[in-house]
């Protein structure tokens, strides 16, 4: 039996996933917003994705981007 709790990284996956259904990639000030994190909580969100391989870091307009893997 669950005890109410819910998962936040599963949350913030789905934000981000959503996000990204109708936008290129997804930047860490979209994930402060989306997500209503810290600057440093979105980036360990972000830099954890890309280690999972979901996400490849890469620049966009000279800023840093994530972009959903292809593999």
């Amino acid at each position: 039996m669950s005890d109410g709790k819910v998962d936040k990284a599963a949350l913030r996956w789905n934000k981000i996933q959503e996000y990204l259904r109708t936008h290129d990639y997804i930047m860490n000030a979209d994930v402060r917003v989306l997500c209503v994190v810290s600057a440093a909580t979105a980036n360990s969100i972000l830099s954890g994705l890309v280690i999972d391989g979901i996400l490849i870091k890469c620049q966009q307009n000279g800023h840093w981007a994530y972009k959903l893997s292809t593999t």
